[in-house]
């Protein structure tokens, strides 16, 4: 009677059923690879546009903590030149969060595609995260740590604490640093 209920259960012998499971299996894989293969392929035709900014700022003699800087933005992936954006500056200090920020700075129109200018007045020296937010013909928001000093900017390495290309001034009798 066992024998009676699984050929009612299961009509096909198991040859055959093994060779079912095996066909269903591979066009999973199959399946699988070609989503792979349309993730990897497709994906950057989809993925939006990115910047790539260079920042240089240039101490002014006075006021204190002040700098002129030059912004080169293009577009990330194609190079060419980014213009008719609106880019606004912020900066943190990343070792006083809240303590030292100072308000936004929007970038002017340089004298070519894709340089930006502003004047931007920080609270001291050292590193700061500058925050570009950028709207217009593309919409990112780029962030990284320069080292802010005597002469102007420079750009600290990932993962690391940075490196220093001068001293830090001594600080003036009333003067805040840390």
């Amino acid at each position: 009677m066992a024998a009676a209920l699984q050929s009612d259960r299961c009509p096909k012998p198991r040859e055959e059923r093994t060779a079912i499971r095996e066909k269903i299996s591979m066009l999973a894989r199959t399946f699988a690879a070609l989503i792979v293969w349309l993730t990897v392929t497709a994906a950057p035709a989809f993925a939006a546009d990115r910047a790539k900014a260079m920042l240089d700022c240039k101490a002014l003699s006075s006021p204190e903590f002040a700098y002129d800087c030059t912004l080169d933005i293009a577009n990330a992936r194609t190079g060419a030149p980014l213009e008719g954006a609106t880019i606004v500056l912020g900066a943190d200090m990343p070792s006083m969060p809240m303590v030292h920020n100072v308000p936004p700075f929007e970038f002017k129109p340089g004298d070519k595609p894709g340089r930006y200018q502003a004047r931007i007045q920080l609270d001291m020296y050292g590193p700061w995260a500058i925050k570009l937010r950028i709207t217009g013909p593309m919409r990112d928001e780029v962030v990284a740590v320069y080292q802010f000093g005597t002469e102007g900017s420079e750009l600290r390495k990932r993962g690391g604490s940075g490196t220093r290309t001068e001293p830090q001034p001594a600080a003036k009798p009333g003067q805040h640093r840390h």
